[in-house]
């Protein structure tokens, strides 16, 4: 099924994280607040049950088939699973064979979510003994399980640093990446953004990759470092956008996309600070045969320009009153700039997906809902990215969001791929 592709792929991120003093402490603290022997933070993979720490036996590190798995259960049913006693069980014989098996008598298992709001492991305690399990208990590991992910997310964001860090120091040269963009091997895919009221296709953003000789597919995060602090960032970006709309001018062509389709192009903030921009991204709009009005404008996260080199005001305003649309890009991630809001006239807002991905919690949703305020407030949209199942799309609307973005509806697909998907109706995901 979709969803369990998306629950896998989530649950990739957290296989083979290191066990944290923070995860060793929630464990820690599990098993004494319970009374048992052994506590364990498990991830639920494709195939295999991962643990990532346990307390009262060494089993960080290992890994069982999901066949040996109890904690699959958990993950499966969404839901606490709890057999105080395996020889007193009736309703789960299976489960309860598999924890006797193991030598144990009890058993609780609580749901942990990972980052895209879908469960991807447990917090479980096994005991020797029958375990009589109050509310107050279920309460407390409730709460612990809550830490685990607070912790989980901690150690994936670490890894994640870690590994731009290293593409940063790796061989890739920028003319590697300027020769790949001239031959066409780094060329646009194509994610729909959709109406979050009717599932219709509202636009497509283009997203970088790179298409290797050999079959093998690079996202932008592999080479994108290598150029963003540099001049060749203008050209890269003009080159996205001068792809993007030869392919949109081919798919109305050959009537696969209406006229009024719209093309999102991310564009670094360094170009609105450089004399020329609007005359630069005019002449490919013009060399194309597009139109500015069939293009948003996503400025890029600005965190790298420099600080006295802001992005012009009248830069903003002039491609805004020659058709473009602009929007501002991943708000409510890693920065929330509040200076450009303040200061700077745009058409929306994008969320950041970590936003989308939480809406189901407490804090995401409060988060979105201050975007949605405060887009309606500057009388401007919303666009929510990150969206992996029908209950964020749904939160997402509620919120004041009109327009998603993510794995709920569709990935990114190549430019041949695309009149496929914009020969459906609706966007609405189907199953396998």
């Amino acid at each position: 099924m979709v969803e369990e592709a998306r629950r896998e792929r989530s649950a990739a991120n957290y296989e083979g994280l290191a066990a944290s003093d923070a995860l060793q402490a929630v464990v820690d603290l599990t098993a004494q607040t319970v009374r048992v022997p052994l506590a364990m933070v498990n991830v639920i993979g494709a195939s295999t049950q991962y643990t990532i720490v346990a307390h009262g036996m060494e089993l960080a590190g290992t890994s069982v088939p999901l066949s040996e798995s109890v904690c699959a259960a958990v993950v499966d049913d969404a839901a606490p699973v709890v057999i105080g006693d395996v020889l007193a069980e009736t309703s789960r014989r299976d489960i309860a064979k598999l924890i006797e098996h193991a030598g144990f008598r009890s058993y609780v298992g609580m749901p942990i979510l990972g980052r895209e709001g879908l469960p991807v492991g447990t917090l479980c305690v096994l005991g020797l003994i029958p375990l009589t399990v109050d509310d107050v208990d279920l309460a407390a590991l409730r709460q612990y399980a809550k830490l685990a992910e607070q912790a989980l997310e901690v150690e994936r964001s670490g890894r994640e640093v870690l590994a731009a860090r290293d593409i940063r120091d790796s061989s890739l040269t920028v003319t590697d990446i300027t020769d790949a963009v001239d031959s066409g091997e780094i060329a646009p895919w194509y994610m729909p953004i959709v109406d979050l009221g009717t599932n219709q296709l509202y636009a497509v953003e283009a997203l970088a990759r790179w298409m290797r000789p050999g079959g093998e597919i690079t996202p932008p995060d592999a080479f994108l470092p290598r150029i963003e602090n540099t001049e060749l960032i203008i050209d890269f970006d003009l080159a996205m956008l001068r792809h993007s709309l030869t392919d949109l001018h081919r798919w109305i062509e050959i009537g696969s996309a209406a006229a009024d389709l719209m093309v999102t192009v991310n564009f670094s903030a360094h170009h609105f600070y450089r004399r020329g921009c609007v005359e630069r991204i005019d002449a490919v709009v013009q060399e194309t045969g597009g139109e500015p009005t069939s293009v948003i404008l996503e400025v890029t996260e600005t965190s790298t320009v420099p600080t006295r080199a802001l992005i012009d005001a009248h830069v903003i305003d002039e491609l805004r009153a020659r058709g473009y649309t602009v929007i501002l890009d991943d708000i409510g991630g890693d920065w929330l700039p509040a200076k450009h809001l303040l200061s700077l006239a745009f058409d929306g807002i994008k969320a950041d997906r970590s936003i989308g991905g939480a809406l189901q919690t407490p804090i995401g949703h409060a988060l979105g809902s201050a975007l949605a305020t405060i887009a309606e407030r500057l009388g401007i949209y919303l666009i929510v990215e990150g969206i992996e199942t029908a209950e964020q799309a749904r939160r997402a609307y509620e919120i004041g969001a009109r327009r998603g973005q993510g794995f709920y509806w569709s990935a990114a697909v190549p430019a041949a791929d695309m009149p496929h998907l914009l020969a459906r109706d609706s966007l609405l995901p189907t199953s396998d």
